[in-house]
């Protein structure tokens, strides 16, 4: 149904997740305008602020991964515009989207289970690899072990994510995680089994999605790229787990302020069904292969009806 409002949605973005944020903003566009409402689309990047501003717009829909579209720049402008927009508000946004910072706290404010990781920043990292091969990451395997996971703090997509077996191969994933110098390098422990997410508006779940890839673990080839991907929703570990893992979600949520608007939570589960935190997305994906539409869909609602109930919680 039109509502008059001046509304648009944000797409695009300065980060590595700008294609990804593309195609997320235009399935929204569709969507919206199939249910009526006249909309623009504005590609966003930071130096395009006074011709965003310009444009008198009174609705802002957020479809950017990445950058400053979900580290809490776009979310900071938008209130200091007085502009209502979807999703996370500032604080949350920033807070999640540094991993590590994410883990530290799930770890002190609740009782839901986290990997063991470690956090150095990049450029103290890359010099390690200047050092004497013989020893150099003996910190990390002594803490974490083998096999680990090396990914930036700050990024998404699975961008820079490497999956190290033996420590000859973790100066490579350390190269490969250093996307940006500003970043920290995450090692993170690798838990083995179930790859699991979890689909929350306004801080209550709408379901569980497991997702089967056929490469070694959810990289952003199996994302985006592969169609031999698997998705169960609900899960096959059974409805007692998902509603466990539902309820583990929604704590995460409280605890990280993330209960606005539509925020995805992934978890790990191991082969004894104990599931682990491991990251919050405050700005999922909107594509034809993203999980929030796959849960949606499972719980009764089409991509219109989300993408509305979405916009609707605008604020």
């Amino acid at each position: 149904m039109q509502t008059g409002e001046k509304l648009v949605v944000l797409l695009g973005g300065e980060s590595e997740e700008r294609e990804v944020s593309l195609r997320s903003g235009k399935a929204i566009a569709k969507a919206l305008r199939q249910l009526g409402h006249t909309l623009d689309e504005f590609d966003w990047h930071p130096n395009r602020l006074t011709d965003f501003l310009s444009r008198g717009y009174e609705k802002v829909f957020i479809a950017l991964h990445g950058g400053s579209g979900e580290n809490g720049s776009v979310q900071s402008l938008l209130d200091l515009a007085g502009i209502p927009y979807t999703g996370c508000r500032m604080r949350p946004a920033s807070v999640t989207m540094d991993k590590h910072l994410t883990k530290v706290i799930v770890r002190a404010k609740t009782n839901v289970p986290v990997p063991e990781c470690r956090a150095m920043p990049a450029p103290k990292a890359l010099a390690r690899l200047s050092q004497s091969a013989g020893g150099r990451w003996d910190d990390i395997i002594d803490a974490i072990g083998l096999p680990l996971v090396a990914k930036p703090a700050s990024n998404g997509s699975s961008i820079g994510v490497s999956l190290v077996f033996e420590e000859a191969a973790l100066d490579e994933a350390v190269e490969k995680a250093a996307v940006c110098l500003e970043d920290h390098i995450m090692f993170e422990q690798y838990i083995k089994e179930y790859e699991l997410t979890v689909a929350l508006l306004d801080g209550k779940a709408m379901g569980v999605c497991q997702i089967i890839p056929h490469n070694a673990f959810y990289d952003y080839e199996a994302k985006y790229i592969r169609d031999d991907t698997q998705y169960l929703t609900p899960s096959s570990l059974g409805e007692d787990f998902d509603l466990r893992l539902c309820e583990m979600a929604e704590t995460v949520a409280e605890a990280l302020s993330c209960t606005d608007g539509i925020v995805r939570i992934d978890f790990l589960a191991d082969a004894d069904k104990k599931a682990y935190f491991l990251e919050v997305n405050t700005v999922p994906g909107m594509t034809e292969k993203s999980l929030v539409p796959m849960i949606a869909r499972q719980a009764g609602f089409s991509f219109e009806s989300l993408c509305a109930m979405i916009l609707a919680t605008a604020r």
